[in-house]
């Protein structure tokens, strides 16, 4: 009993398992719902069966399982009958009495699956070969999929399997050694969950002109001073305009407008000097970037470096090459993607986001989780959300210009809830208070 050879036929030497597939095929048309459900979790791609006939036969489980259609041998050869015509019911029926365990289901398709991204990958390194030589723009592309690849055929892999009393260890020294927390080193921040935690993404949002840039600066900051590596992302300001806003709120007396302008007295350049040598020291854990464009290359980075905590602002600029669905699916891909480095390089994200402009229509103009685009895929994933609000500039005379908001809509570890501190845009700082934020206002 054998299926038909695919288109690969040619290369022999691929990896493939005729046995666990037949396997695979006759526990599923005769295994109940428990049995279809870990074959469909396993099985992602048609692809993975390597011989044609199988693969027909598994399109055709697929489809009775879609349609709540019972799979057995009847129900199935009738489907394949509609691509295949006569002919397939004898292989059909040898995969029902084969008699395969349907309690191994599971090793069986494991093993499909296994072969499958073994073959995958073996392609993979040959179009990065061929690329290498003929166009090295692609390559970075297929060497984001060479290297996913990788990574499943590591968690298929049983030495991925660890014993449960080595888990339990791990988690002890987590607990005692408090490693898996961040804290931002901001009290207004903090006060929510204590912080950030490895492995887990916090998204951050606010519209354009409340402060997220400065927050992002204070965090940085925060995050700094307490010896920790971050790398930071900046898509919609340059790296000498971030190192002017953080240089302003280093200062005891700049002001961001003032630098901009190139509008410095002559102490004022004496300190600007003085801050930006210091910083030259208090700042070596920082690395930024204002020159990546594409998820793959700031993927590539974070391996790389391996930071503590990697902040990007903001995911809307970023360009995901390889989604053709919409952006919807972009930002799912997104922050799929940051969620899997974080877990693999055991940090933490701080992901930016741009909100609706529907936001400025409402009377209520503060910003809820409906307001990020796409925020099912946001609510999802993130371990927590949060908003800058600065209500001054929706209404000058209600809202002090000394007072912002951060508004914390989602935590998974701690509280939400919304917490008033004091803003000062032209000195780059956020404060405990609105009294602290107008009193640093520097005339």
């Amino acid at each position: 009993m054998s299926g038909k050879n695919n288109k690969n036929d040619e290369i022999k030497l691929l990896p493939r398992s005729e046995e666990a597939e037949q396997a695979l095929l006759g526990c599923m048309i005769d295994g109940e719902s428990r049995e279809h459900e870990i074959g469909m979790s396993w099985i992602r791609e048609d692809e993975a069966f390597y011989y044609s006939d199988n693969r027909m036969i598994w399109k055709a489980i697929k489809t009775l399982h879609k349609n709540n259609i019972e799979i057995d041998f009847i129900t199935l050869n009738d489907k394949v009958k509609e691509h295949k015509g006569e002919g397939m019911a004898y292989y059909i029926t040898g995969l029902s009495e084969a008699k395969a365990s349907v309690a191994n289901i599971e090793n069986y398709a494991r093993i499909v699956w296994e072969k499958y991204i073994q073959r995958e990958t073996a392609k993979s390194a040959q179009s990065l070969l061929n690329a290498s030589y003929d166009d090295y723009k692609e390559v970075g592309a297929i060497l984001e999929k060479h290297s996913k690849l990788i990574n499943e055929l590591r968690e298929i892999q049983p030495s991925k399997q660890r014993d449960i009393e080595v888990l339990v260890e791990e988690m002890k020294c987590v607990v005692k050694e408090d490693s898996n927390l961040i804290p931002f080193n901001l009290a207004h921040l903090d006060m929510f969950a204590g912080g950030m935690t490895r492995k887990e993404i916090t998204v951050l949002g606010g519209r354009p002109g409340h402060g997220k840039t400065t927050l992002i600066i204070n965090m940085v900051k925060g995050l700094i001073s307490q010896g920790y590596k971050v790398m930071l992302f900046n898509r919609e300001m340059s790296n000498t305009e971030m190192l002017k806003k953080m240089a302003v709120m280093e200062s005891n007396s700049l002001k961001y407008g003032d630098i901009r302008r190139n509008d410095l007295s002559e102490s004022d350049k004496i300190e600007f000097d003085s801050i930006a040598e210091k910083m030259k020291s208090d700042y070596q854990n920082l690395i930024m970037y204002d020159n990546v464009r594409t998820l793959s290359d700031c993927l590539r980075e974070i391996a790389k470096h391996k930071p503590d905590v990697v902040i990007d602002d903001y995911i809307q600029l970023i360009d995901v090459q390889g989604v053709k669905e919409g952006r919807r699916f972009e930002i799912e891909k997104i922050m799929q993607e940051y969620k899997w480095i974080c877990k693999q390089e055991n940090c933490s994200s701080i992901l930016v986001s741009q909100l609706n402009r529907e936001i400025e229509k409402r009377l209520d103009p503060r910003p809820r989780m409906s307001d990020y685009a796409e925020s099912g895929v946001i609510e999802q994933t993130a371990e927590s959300a949060m908003f800058v609000f600065y209500g001054h500039n929706f209404d000058s005379e209600r809202y002090s210009p000394y007072k912002s908001e951060i508004i914390v809509s989602k935590s998974r570890y701690g509280k939400i809830g919304t917490h008033m501190i004091g803003f000062n845009g032209g000195r780059c700082k956020f404060y405990m208070n609105s009294d602290m934020a107008e009193k640093d206002n520097i005339a």
